[in-house]
């Protein structure tokens, strides 16, 4: 009867500590995907306030020192992602054959580092989508690109999430091809009006 009752206790406890751990992990997920629609959403506001901002040059020094390093960052993982994801596609495969054809064969180490190359560059997104990113357009659109790419290795690498994400590089999509022609109707030329040209006489 002893037995009994401490093997009823431990698994219990061993539901509680389950349900702990649950919870935390739901807590987390929960907080990383309203991150990554708040990303969405100021990229979405940065390119409403490229279409409606004036055309007037800024200065350099606007721009902080953290940027900069921030987008060589950005941009180095950038290479090695699209390194990999060129990897992934040989022999003419999609990208998803190419990720499933990794999962049924066991090939861990390609898996885990494009992963973790997905989160960084993920929460690079969630920094650039805080920054004025509307005064550097060129950036903005390599930006949007590359959030495309990583919400579509997202949903493969994600199948429980897999919905979301697709939803996601969709959106991003869309929010591209809005970019896109944006770009192409802006002039190339932008005029800088010094102050001595807004004098009244």
């Amino acid at each position: 009867m002893t037995d009994n009752n401490e093997e009823y206790y431990i698994e219990l406890e061993y539901d509680d500590i389950f349900n702990n751990w649950y919870e935390i992990e739901g807590v987390r997920k929960i907080k990383e995907l309203s991150r990554q629609l708040r990303t969405f959403f100021n990229y979405k506001n940065e390119v409403i306030r490229y279409r409606f901002g004036t055309t007037l040059s800024f200065a350099e020094k606007d721009i902080n020192t953290t940027f900069y390093t921030q987008k060589q960052e950005i941009e180095s993982l950038t290479r090695e992602f699209m390194t990999l994801l060129s990897k992934i596609k040989k022999n003419g495969q999609s990208l998803e054959q190419g990720i499933q054809s990794l999962f049924y064969n066991n090939c861990r180490t390609p898996l885990n580092r494009l992963s973790e190359i997905a989160e960084k560059l993920s929460m690079l997104l969630h920094y650039f989508s805080e920054e004025s990113l509307h005064r550097h357009s060129k950036f903005l659109k390599f930006i949007v690109k590359l959030a495309q790419n990583i919400f579509l290795v997202k949903k493969c690498l994600n199948a429980q999430f897999s919905e979301f994400y697709k939803e996601l590089e969709i959106n991003y999509s869309s929010l591209e091809r809005e970019l896109e022609r944006l770009l192409e109707n802006t002039p190339r030329v932008k005029i800088k009006i010094s102050k001595n040209n807004l004098r009244i006489d």
